[in-house]
């Protein structure tokens, strides 16, 4: 996964009432550095996540901070769009 290209698949459990969601997800590494993203066309969204592939205790784990944010309507955009981003942070964990 590092050095390269990253597909996959992500699984979300924030879905409507709290239902598991999936997305295709793809991405880029540079060393030890990751980006990727996932498109929720039904929900109109696109999570963003960057960060960083780290090994502590001898356990990989990919720390990141991601950005979500869900599309306005046009006729809202000035008053909303800010509005529909959230922002925060995920480990990620080799299962």
């Amino acid at each position: 996964m590092l050095g390269g290209v990253l597909t996959g698949r992500f699984e979300s459990g924030v879905g409507d009432d709290g239902q598991t969601i999936w997305a295709n997800v793809s991405g880029r590494t540079i060393e030890d550095v990751i980006t990727f993203n996932a498109v929720y066309e039904r929900y109109g969204a696109v999570v963003a996540w960057v960060g960083q592939h780290t090994v502590e205790n001898g356990v990989g784990r990919i720390k990141t901070l991601w950005l979500h944010v869900t599309n306005v309507p046009d006729g809202q955009e000035q008053s909303w769009m800010w509005f529909r981003n959230r922002i925060g942070a995920d480990v990620f964990s080799r299962l």
